[in-house]
C-alpha cells in the first residue's frame, strides 16, 4: 500500500515503525528536522520535511494516489484539516488523530461534515481497552474469527499447569479444540512447542473453538467475575472516560482520585455513579485511608508516566488485586510489569493497532494486534489458485517462515486445530499467528497463485 503519515512524533513514529516492518510503502511528512533524522536513521521509509496540512506540499507529493493518509501531528485542528485536504485531493482513505473529546462526539459527526473516513482518539481507544479489562479481569485481548466460531484471547497467567515436569503437550491434549499459539514473557514473544512451559506472569495467546476455550483458559487463570470495586487515579481524559464507561457496567463502586480541586468539581458534574475523591493517590497514606486494599482494580491514568508507575506500585503494595498503569513513553511499557503492575496500556499503541487493522482489512477477513504490533493474529482465506492446496501442513512447513504458525483451519462450520497430517482445501480459512517480520512471507505463500 502507498501510505502517508503526517507527523513523526511519538504516535507517528510508532505507526511508521510498525508499517515499515510490514513492508508497506510509507512516506513520513514532518516539520522538525531532528525528528526526520531520527526516522531516517531508525526506519526504512521515505521522509519529507514540511507541513502535513499544506495543500501545495500534498499535491507535490502525489497524495492523490495514496491508499491511506494518516494525520498524526500535535494539534487536533491541524490533523482534521490535513486529513480533509488529503481526502479532497483523492486519497482513498484518511485518518485523523484527535485528543479533544468534542471531535469524536457521535452527535456532531465531524467525519461526515469533513469527509474524513476515521477520526480516532488514542486516549479514547486506551480507555475502552481498560474498561474491557475491568469487565474481564486477566483477559488482555479477545477477538472472534471465522464468523464467531473461533475465538482468540490473550490472557495473563495467574497459575500454571506446566509444573512438576509437565509441559504443554501434557496439559493441552490433542483434540481439545484449542491451541496455545504464543507466549509473551517479559516483552519477548515466542511460538511455543510441545515441550514448552508456561510461567506465572506470562501472557499466553489461545486460539480455538469458542465453546471449548473457557475450559483451557481455566488451566492458566482462575475464573473471575468482572471487577466489583474500581479506583482510578487521575481526572485526565482517559480517567474520565474509564469512569464513564464503568458507570454503565456491573460495578459496585468507582472512586476517581484527582488532586486539583477545580478539576474535581468539573469531574463531579460529569459523573453520576462514580465518587470523586480530591486527594493525591501517589500518597501511601491516602491509599490506605481510602481502603485501596479492598479494590479489585486500580487504574493509574494521569498524563504523567512516572506518577502512574509510582502510584501503581504503591497500590499493589497496599493490597489492590489488579493494577493497570497508563504509560505514554514507549520504553516504559515493558518495564512496568517487572515492577509488579499487572497491565500497561499505551495510547499510541491502541491508535497504531487501529491503523494496522485498516491497512490489512482488504487482505484478511479478521485481524488482532498483540505485543504492541510485534505480533498479529489474522484470518486468511485460501483461494483456488493457492500453491498450498492439497498439501499437508508438514509438507509446507519447510517453506513456511519462522515466526508464523497456522493455529486453526476453518472449513465450513468445522473448526480444526491441525496437526502436521492435515491438508489445506479450497475454501478453507486459516487463522495465523505471525510476527510482523514473517507476516508478508506467510501471506504470500498461502495466497499467491500457482
Amino acid at each position: 500500500m502507498n501510505i502517508f503519515i503526517a507527523g513523526g512524533g511519538r504516535v507517528g513514529f510508532h505507526i511508521t515503525r510498525l508499517l515499515s516492518g510490514d513492508r508497506q510503502d510509507v512516506t513520513v511528512i514532518e516539520r522538525e528536522p531532528d525528528r526526520l533524522e531520527q526516522i531516517d536513521y531508525a526506519l526504512d521509509v521515505s521522509t519529507v520535511q514540511g507541513d502535513g496540512a499544506s495543500v501545495m506540499l500534498l499535491q507535490e507529493l502525489g497524495v492523490s494516489g495514496a491508499d491511506l493518509f494518516v494525520a498524526s501531528m500535535g494539534n487536533d485542528e491541524t490533523n482534521l484539516i490535513a486529513a480533509a485536504t488529503a481526502k479532497g485531493l483523492g486519497a482513498k482513505e484518511v485518518v485523523a488523530r484527535v485528543d479533544n473529546p468534542m471531535y469524536i462526539d457521535p452527535i456532531i459527526l465531524y467525519e461526515t461534515v469533513l469527509g474524513i473516513d476515521y477520526i480516532l482518539s488514542p486516549e479514547a481507544l486506551a480507555a475502552l481497552e481498560i474498561a474491557h479489562f475491568v469487565e474481564q479481569p486477566g483477559v488482555l485481548v479477545s477477538e472472534d474469527f471465522g464468523r464467531g466460531l473461533v475465538r482468540m484471547c490473550q490472557i495473563r497467567v495467574s497459575k500454571t499447569p506446566t509444573c512438576h515436569g509437565k509441559t504443554l503437550k501434557d496439559v493441552i491434549p490433542r483434540g481439545s479444540g484449542v491451541l496455545l499459539g504464543l507466549i509473551d514473557r517479559k516483552g519477548v514473544s515466542q511460538i511455543p512447542h510441545g515441550d514448552s512451559v508456561v510461567e506465572v506472569g506470562d501472557h499466553v495467546t489461545l486460539v480455538g473453538h469458542r465453546d471449548r476455550l473457557p475450559e483451557v483458559q481455566s488451566l492458566f487463570m482462575d475464573p473471575r467475575e468482572g471487577a466489583r470495586r474500581v479506583a482510578i487515579m487521575g481526572g485526565s481524559t482517559i480517567g474520565l472516560r474509564v469512569a464513564k464507561a464503568l458507570e454503565g457496567k456491573k460495578v459496585k463502586s468507582i472512586k476517581l482520585f484527582e488532586r486539583r480541586e477545580e478539576r474535581c468539581a468539573a469531574l463531579a458534574e460529569q459523573l453520576t455513579k462514580a465518587k470523586v475523591v480530591c486527594r493525591d493517590a501517589t500518597s501511601r497514606v491516602a491509599l490506605e485511608q481510602e481502603h485501596i486494599d479492598g479494590v479489585d482494580v486500580f487504574v493509574a491514568a494521569t498524563n504523567d508516566d512516572e506518577r502512574n508507575i509510582m502510584a501503581g506500585v504503591l497500590a499493589k503494595e497496599v493490597g489492590a488485586k489488579t493494577v493497570i498503569a497508563v504509560v505514554h513513553q514507549p520504553d516504559f511499557a515493558t518495564l512496568v510489569e517487572r515492577l509488579g503492575i499487572d497491565m500497561a496500556v499505551t495510547p499510541r499503541a491502541s491508535f497504531a493497532n487501529s491503523v494496522l487493522k485498516l491497512v490489512h482489512r482488504g487482505q484478511v477477513t479478521s485481524l488482532a494486534v498483540l505485543s504492541e504490533g510485534k505480533v498479529e493474529v489474522l484470518e486468511i482465506p485460501v483461494g483456488e489458485g493457492s500453491p498450498v492446496l492439497g498439501r499437508s501442513l508438514a509438507d509446507i512447513g519447510g517453506k513456511f517462515p519462522r515466526g508464523a504458525l497456522i493455529t486453526t483451519i476453518l472449513r465450513g462450520e468445522q473448526v480444526i486445530v491441525p496437526s502436521g497430517d492435515d491438508e489445506i482445501e479450497a475454501g478453507d480459512s486459516l487463522i495465523l499467528i505471525s510476527s510482523a517480520e514473517a507476516l508478508d512471507g506467510a501471506r504470500k505463500l498461502l495466497q499467491k497463485k500457482r
